[in-house]
């Protein structure tokens, strides 16, 4: 017997239906799917953050047994919206601040994901790689190169050859570490003022530089960081223009945690409007034996008037901050751990100290020189002195850790 014409019209139109079901729920699936994909680095243009993969479930796929038409009314609690859970690391967050010298090189750990902000002067690999094999790092995830001056980038070639990052953030270029970089196959990507990077669960959002001055302090990147609630502001040499307008952004929020002390402690940045805005309860200056008065009395005097205490690689040495999830912070520093007081405490030396203070005593009056990066000090003949050559006591080049040079062999 034949079926009906209106019969077989309908069961093709019911296998259409059903199979427009079929392929509807699979890019349900594949689209929640697609959501749950890990992933660590990265940078978001525009500010806005990718969704965190820190948090079991959060973007999960739900099951058909939970799509379920609930069979009793929600009450009215249950349909008050609620805020989105922040993204938590799982493992604490370490943040390293090298002492490589009159320079910058920053380590910050989150998970798997380990970055480098900037790579210090010439000669500072083998402190930086030292800091990395503590922190049983094989590979770097991305370096950050605030700016290309040399006391910035000219460590940084020897650490990417040896720990070839994948990724790259840079301002308006990387100096000399620029080859290294290309040579070891990293993305390199320029970033500006709205741009987030993903540093797996952390997320960082630059907040400098927008439009470029052409000074490359000025046009430093600048990464704000929160880690469990806590902002870290991390500031290159950035200055002028652009140093007041990342104050004027960071008002916006919470006081800061931690400041990265700008260009080294320098009088030209870290003015009262800047602290006025951001409100530091601790900075960190990168900073070593220099000609240039860093960190300079004005820059001290200015943090101290905010009620920020200080340190600086200098005084201090290595300075690490473990980070818990819940924002809890642990201080554990290489050197002393006493706060600096004033700029000659780390600067020119320890209160006390120098050449004209009792010139009597053993190894006050023995001048010998230090440089700007290295870890000896020596007699003024040394091959190994370069141009920034810096002359010292004895007395105090051993109070500052420095040792005796095997080459010149200066007294000890």
């Amino acid at each position: 017997m034949r079926t009906p014409p209106t019969a077989r019209v309908s069961r093709s139109n019911a296998q259409r239906g059903r199979n427009c079901l079929r392929l509807a729920f699979a890019a349900v699936i594949a689209t929640a799917a697609v959501s749950i994909l890990p992933g660590c680095g990265g940078v978001d243009n525009g500010g806005t953050s990718a969704p965190s993969t820190a948090m079991p479930g959060n973007n999960a796929a739900p099951s058909p047994r939970a799509s379920r038409t609930p069979t009793t009314k929600p009450s009215a609690a249950k349909l008050k919206p609620t805020a989105a859970p922040r993204a938590v690391a799982k493992t604490p967050t370490k943040i390293v601040f090298v002492n490589v010298g009159q320079g910058d090189a920053i380590v910050i750990k989150s998970g798997s994901w380990t970055g480098l902000i900037d790579g210090g002067p010439t000669g500072s690999e083998g402190a930086i790689e030292a800091a990395l094999r503590k922190l049983g790092v094989s590979r770097l995830s991305a370096v950050v190169v605030s700016h290309p001056h040399a006391d910035h980038t000219g460590g940084l070639s020897g650490v990417v050859y040896d720990y070839r990052p994948k990724q790259a953030y840079v301002g308006e270029g990387a100096g000399g570490a620029s080859a290294a970089l290309r040579g070891v196959g990293a993305s390199i990507t320029k970033v500006r003022r709205g741009a987030t990077l993903r540093f797996c669960a952390l997320r960082a959002k630059v907040l400098s530089p927008g439009s470029l001055s052409g000074d490359a302090n000025e046009d430093s990147v600048v990464l704000l960081l929160d880690v469990g609630g806590r902002r870290f502001l991390f500031t290159g040499d950035c200055t002028g223009g652009n140093e007041s307008l990342v104050g004027s952004i960071c008002a916006r929020g919470p006081p800061l945690y931690l400041l990265k002390v700008a260009h080294h402690g320098s009088r030209y940045s870290t003015g009262l409007g800047f602290l006025s805005e951001t409100r530091p309860k601790f900075a960190v200056i990168c900073v070593g034996p220099n000609s240039y008065g860093h960190p300079t009395p004005e820059t001290i005097a200015a943090l101290k008037s905010e009620g920020t205490r200080i340190y600086s690689t200098q005084k201090n040495g290595t300075v690490t901050l473990t980070v818990s999830g819940s924002g809890a912070v642990t201080w554990a520093f290489a050197k002393s751990s006493k706060p600096v007081i004033k700029a000659g405490s780390s600067a020119g030396g320890s209160s006390g100290g120098g050449s004209s203070a009792n010139s009597g005593s053993t190894g006050v009056s023995t001048k010998v020189y230090v440089t700007e990066t290295g870890e000896c000090y020596h007699l003024s003949g040394c091959r190994y002195l370069s141009h920034s050559k810096i002359p010292i006591s004895l007395k105090v080049a051993k109070a500052q850790g420095y040792r005796a040079c095997s080459v010149c062999d200066p007294p000890q």
